[in-house]
């Protein structure tokens, strides 16, 4: 093989103007054709210049390209769109219908002008990364040659959100005979599978399913359930289980998501119930994050709320939302409260919003940190997402009415009985290390909420 005949990937963008991750895209579609060499993945020479020759003729524009759909939320008209997986920003606007019902953060209300990358990257976010175990090998015994591609399958359906693409050749199509809130899909029962990923590619949610650890949408009496399991350790869905605990002695029916925890698949898999309706859409904060510009003086937490309370949210239940967010992942020294895993629920009708249920704490109680290091009484941690030091975040809490910490009483013995069904906690006196851990969390910030509330008075 003479290596004369390729470039590298680096090599391949100059020469093509494009990005490196351009390039993977256009490997990825077959656009580009690649091999391994010496160890390393390599684009064939000829056919980089044969795309550089096909650029260079000029072509229509982009909206002009590509399949034809219209973006819909739930039954009303967004945007005409087209999508070309070959594309640097495979999904392309044509015209936009309807600027306030955009993907958040994509388009201005008072303006129908569309930001292409923040389109696409919120696109992207309803695919599955390539990094879920055993995904790529689905993929490929599906023959499809990009994830990107799968979530057209189902036409971009979710049961986070209520936008979707109607086919411009199927304009009678109707939301209320396809969403996946009222309607079946395939593999929809655990029985049904032999493995979390058998929903993919098929007429099912799991293609929009984002995250790193399996997860796997099933209907149980008529209740859409999420299933996650778990990576190298099998304590995160104990973690969840521990985190609700903790959530139904402080907070109240509603302003939490309850999970709870079985076998399936050989492993203990933590489950919840979809807390959105079909009219209404799950928009992650980083999005709000993203238009929330800067102020000199202020806060991201209190610009954060500032900003959905001036947008028709309930400002002081904003700020009790995010204050038992932050004092209850301190309590569990939640290391991963990341922008994308909490935020505001929007009415798809209404476009009225209000603060999403807490959920997804399964990335806390040191479940990552050698036991060694926790027997030796290291229980620090990194705070998110206003951190990353947990005593400072904890200070930003402007709402604490509703913490009384009588109500934690017994807790960590609960927690502590939870966790006792982890085999990764249970391992070389991990759960007693935990324990102390965790004793130590409620007396400091049991402490440290007493003293903010006295300031703030």
């Amino acid at each position: 093989m003479n290596t004369s005949e390729y470039l590298s990937m680096g090599d391949a963008a100059r020469l093509l103007g494009v990005t490196k991750a351009r390039i993977s895209q256009l490997a990825a579609s077959g656009t580009l054709v690649c091999d391994i060499v010496g160890g390393r993945k390599m684009v064939e020479y000829n056919s980089a210049i044969a795309y550089q020759r096909v650029r260079k003729r000029g072509r229509r524009p982009a909206a002009d390209v590509g399949r034809k759909f219209t973006l819909m939320s739930a039954d009303h008209e967004v945007a005409h769109v087209s999508f070309d997986p070959t594309r640097e920003f495979p999904l392309e606007i044509a015209e936009v219908l309807d600027a306030q019902r955009m993907p958040f953060g994509t388009c201005s209300s008072s303006s129908p002008t569309v930001n292409k990358r923040e389109l696409n990257a919120w696109w992207s976010h309803r695919s599955v990364p390539d990094v879920r175990p055993g995904l790529v090998s689905r993929y490929r015994e599906l023959g499809i040659a990009s994830g990107i591609e799968v979530p057209v399958r189902c036409l971009g359906l979710s049961l986070s959100d209520c936008y979707w693409l109607r086919p411009a050749e199927c304009d009678g199509l109707e939301w209320q005979n396809i969403n996946y809130f009222e309607n079946d899909f395939e593999r929809s029962a655990p029985e049904e599978r032999s493995g979390w990923l058998e929903g993919i590619g098929l007429n099912n949610p799991d293609n929009t399913s984002e995250g790193e650890l399996p997860k796997s949408w099933m209907i149980r009496n008529g209740i859409r359930v999420l299933a996650k399991g778990y990576g190298m350790d099998d304590q995160r869905p104990f973690n969840e289980a521990v985190a609700t605990a903790l959530h139904r002695r402080l907070l109240s029916k509603g302003e939490f998501v309850p999970y709870t925890v079985e076998r399936i698949f050989d492993g203990p898999v933590c489950l919840c119930d979809d807390f959105l309706d079909g009219r209404e859409e799950y928009v992650p904060a980083v999005y709000v994050k993203g238009v929330l510009g800067s102020q000199r003086g202020n806060s991201t937490y209190d610009r954060y709320c500032c900003y959905l309370g001036k947008h028709g949210a309930d400002e002081a239940a904003v700020r009790r939302s995010m204050s038992q967010m932050i004092v209850c992942d301190a309590l569990l020294a939640n290391s991963d409260r990341h922008w994308r895993n909490f935020g505001i629920i929007r009415n798809v009708d209404t476009l009225e919003i209000k603060p999403a249920p807490l959920f997804d704490s399964g990335n806390c109680l040191w479940y990552n940190v050698p036991t060694v290091v926790l027997a030796a009484g290291e229980f620090g941690f990194s705070a998110k997402p206003f951190g990353p030091d947990p005593s400072v975040q904890l200070a930003l809490a402007d709402s604490l009415d509703w913490f009384d910490s009588s109500r934690l009483n017994g807790f960590v013995d609960e927690a502590i009985e939870i966790l006792s069904q982890s085999k990764w906690a249970t391992a070389e006196g991990r759960l007693e290390a935990i324990r102390r851990g965790l004793e130590r969390r409620v007396i400091e910030v049991g402490a440290a909420v007493e003293v903010l509330r006295h300031v703030q008075r």
